[in-house]
């Protein structure tokens, strides 16, 4: 891992290190386009087949991709059915708890309608119609991902939730994948992914629904997608690769502190794990401990890669400068492994997501504890939240005015009106008081 020494170090880094751009990858789709693209070029010509060719236009992009495409998009639900029942009893069990939990703690962060009878204003808290949750594949089933999305939007009433996620050439999704499908109560799978996947989902095709959100976690050309359709439809948020930072100081444990960096570094060859140590010492134990696990990690070269790439220490004197690192940093997933963690908690103001002590591992949350892992990666911490029921949900503004009511507040919106020399506005006041006092 890289050494950087100093909290006002530490943070300058991580601003360089998110200033570089995804769109250096390219790709011309195995010979789909003529040239090179990046994610976002690609993902607009991507966008623009779906939409003028339909099916047809889905189906010459999987060509090209995979080989082949499915005889249908739709997974049946025999199959779905047939998944379910192949898959063993504990891991249906431990799907079944996960869900469970989810269920529970997005129960309670589900906002409710309200009204004041005395103002006569309120409220209205409505599910969205239909939303799509995009589980990737690639190297590993995502079965944790379709709770994760899935479940949230159950709670918060949607009628129709589509999961999508790849399935290479004419093949049919993982079967946990679709299990899971089962469990948490989506209502259709497709097997489609990559950027054709939101493109379809935006706008729909002859078989393929278009629905009014899209959510989950994808590569660079799957989020340059939904950043491309943001605004036909919604979108929970534009994530990159997973990012882990971890605050140690000498009462940390070295096995769980690696660990905790491993769990995310096995993700991706980009992911980004993060140790802020309050000394040298610490990072060494750390490193140590690291290569000693990774020995009989089955995924230890995407790891390695991690941690290679991108893995970084940063050496401060405090926790107080830990605690700013993080701040500055926003990062998705933050975990202190302190003597003091409980006494930081409220000095924390930009996490994707909080673990405190040793025992609040971030694969808690990850799989079983009940908050979604889909969270902010990015520095996007900054300014949005985990993927909730909130997010499944339009929040309408209700007004009940009687006559009292509105002439106890009409002059004063008449005269804001006429500050901003709008007239009309004042207007539509005006004449419904003047009809009530009689004027």
């Amino acid at each position: 891992m890289k050494r950087i020494i100093g909290a006002v170090a530490g943070a300058d880094y991580f601003q360089r290190e998110r200033n570089m751009s995804v769109e250096s990858t390219l790709s011309d789709g195995n010979g789909l386009f003529k040239t090179k693209l990046s994610p976002s070029e690609f993902a607009l010509k991507i966008i623009e087949i779906v939409r003028s060719e339909g099916d047809q236009g889905l189906r010459r992009i999987i060509t090209a991709l995979d080989g082949s495409p499915p005889k249908s998009f739709e997974v049946s639900q025999s199959k779905i059915d047939s998944a379910f029942q192949s898959l063993d009893p504990k891991s249906i069990s431990a799907l079944e708890l996960a869900a469970k939990q989810v269920r529970a703690f997005q129960s309670k962060a589900l906002p409710k309608s309200w009204s004041d009878s005395k103002r006569n204003v309120g409220e209205r808290i409505t599910p969205l119609n239909s939303v799509a949750a995009y589980v990737p594949a690639g190297t590993a089933p995502l079965v944790s991902t379709v709770i994760m999305t899935v479940v949230p939007a159950q709670v918060a009433g949607v009628e129709e939730i589509i999961v999508v996620t790849p399935a290479p050439g004419n093949s049919t999704p993982d079967p946990a994948v679709l299990a899971a499908a089962k469990i948490a109560g989506a209502t259709r799978v497709f097997a489609i992914g990559g950027a054709q996947a939101i493109a379809a989902m935006a706008y729909g095709t002859e078989t393929v629904p278009a629905v009014d959100l899209i959510c989950g976690p994808g590569n660079a050309w799957v989020t340059a997608a939904k950043k491309l359709v943001y605004g036909d439809v919604g979108i929970d948020g534009v994530y990159g690769p997973t990012e882990t930072m971890v605050i140690a100081d000498d009462s940390a444990k070295p096995r769980f502190t690696a660990s905790d960096l491993i769990a995310q570094a096995e993700h991706d060859p980009l992911a980004m794990p993060i140790l802020v140590a309050l000394s040298e010492k610490i990072v060494r134990n750390t490193e140590a401990e690291i290569d000693r696990q990774l020995k009989n990690l089955p995924r230890a070269d995407i790891a390695r890669s991690a941690f290679t790439n991108r893995g970084v220490a940063v050496i401060v004197n405090s926790t107080t400068e830990a605690i700013d690192v993080a701040n500055s940093v926003a990062p998705e997933h933050l975990c202190i492994l302190t003597a003091d963690a409980n006494e930081l908690i409220d000095k924390v103001k930009n996490a994707g997501g909080l673990f405190v002590g040793e025992w609040s591992a971030e694969i808690m949350a990850d799989y079983i504890a009940g908050p979604s892992h889909v969270m902010p990666t990015g520095g996007t911490a900054r300014f949005s939240s985990a993927l909730s029921a909130r997010d499944f949900i339009r929040v309408t503004p209700v007004l009940t005015f009687n006559e009292t009511t509105f002439l106890e507040l009409s002059e004063h919106a008449e005269l804001l009106a006429k500050l901003e020399g709008l007239q009309g506005h004042a207007a539509a006041s005006e004449y419904r008081r003047e009809y009530l006092i009689g004027e």
